[in-house]
């Protein structure tokens, strides 16, 4: 089983975020309280891989964290578990929490999002240069098994020259795992509902950090995503291949093999016992898009893989059902299916149309 905690807390609301999180850290132990009921309902579960992300985990005070990686290991089975990620913001690191993670996680995922602070407050990403090198100096002084860094790009006013000057910054630390997001308006978020995005500069810049990672023994694994050898996520991984997955907190999706659901995404009603929202479709429309989801990866799909997984002898239909596609979007072999470089990016498109064919 794959499980994720979703933690809600932030010090303040970034614009970009769209992400479900309160600013009440006067609710952080009632959440633990209520988090400690749902952990000891599982029975120690065994996890293959725990990630806690948020919100900021790393806001809670270090007798809060504490608890919760304590609460995690006592009833959660991590004899077997092959992955611990820990998401931090710089802002919200000291030297005793890395200490305490240090023999928690295993993986650590650093919300940077830019390294000009210039670009972080056009982002309202409230970190000062002094504490984003301090929590950088302190993560590569622990020695993490796996270091991964988020990344946004294409925010206005962002030239091509300032985009690989972050990623030059990337390659001074200790980093094997990079996420690097284009800037999307949503709806929802506090800064970009006025924004256009320049497709043809996000299209640059994306090309830009597959060919300068790649010169730098990185490889994206996935559209957004870069990673050094042995340095792939693998909760992200095992989910996008359909996966069993656990979520615990408010607004945390799960998948138990034939429904997602999903708790409520407020505070007050999970706390106050609300049921998740279920999400239930027939079984072959779930694997279209379990099948359409491991297409943003860059391996793609191999026959005996996906046959395991689902036990659909289907694997002609879906490369018919691709090939309806221009023949530059996507590379079949008899036992593979990927998109190309080209399909990756109209991922969204070739997605609605594999899940509605």
């Amino acid at each position: 089983m794959n499980i994720y905690i979703h933690v809600p807390f932030c010090r303040t609301k970034c614009g970009y975020c769209v992400f479900y999180s309160s600013s009440d850290l006067s609710l952080i132990d009632r959440y633990l309280d209520h988090l400690e009921r749902q952990l000891k309902a599982q029975s120690r579960v065994a996890v293959e891989t725990l990630y806690v992300g948020g919100g900021t985990p790393t806001v809670l005070a270090l007798a809060q964290l504490e608890r919760l990686t304590g609460m995690l290991t006592r009833y959660l089975d991590l004899g077997h578990c092959r992955e611990i990620s820990m998401e931090a913001n710089p802002e919200t690191l000291d030297a005793d929490k890395v200490k305490l993670l240090q023999t928690f996680a295993t993986r650590i995922s650093l919300g940077v999002q830019s390294f000009d602070p210039a670009m972080r407050k056009l982002l309202g990403r409230d970190c000062s240069q002094q504490a984003l090198t301090k929590s950088l100096s302190l993560i590569a002084g622990a020695g993490f098994s796996h270091f991964n860094l988020d990344l946004i790009y294409a925010v206005p006013g962002q030239s091509v020259k300032d985009w690989e000057q972050e990623l030059v910054s990337v390659c001074e630390w200790p980093v094997d795992h990079l996420s690097c997001y284009s800037l999307t308006p949503e709806e929802g978020a506090l800064l970009t509902s006025g924004w256009t995005v320049d497709d043809d500069l996000s299209l640059s810049m994306w090309e830009l950090a597959g060919d300068f990672l790649q010169t730098r023994n990185w490889a994206r694994y996935e559209i957004s995503n870069y990673a050094k050898p042995g340095g792939r996520c693998q909760h992200n991984v095992n989910v996008w291949h359909g996966g069993k997955l656990l979520g615990l907190g408010p607004a945390a999706a799960s998948f138990d093999g034939v429904d997602r659901y999903t708790q409520v995404g407020s505070l007050a009603k999970w706390l106050a016992g609300a049921p998740p929202e279920f999400d239930r479709i027939p079984r072959s429309q779930r694997l279209d898009e379990i099948f359409a989801v491991n297409l943003r990866t860059v391996d793609g799909w191999q026959k005996s893989e996906w046959e395991a997984f689902s036990g659909a002898n289907d694997w002609f239909t879906r490369r018919q059902a691709l090939r309806q596609l221009p023949p530059d979007l996507y590379e079949i072999g008899e036992t593979s299916i990927r998109l190309s470089p080209e399909g990756l990016l109209l991922w969204n498109e070739i997605a609605e149309k594999m899940i509605t064919l």
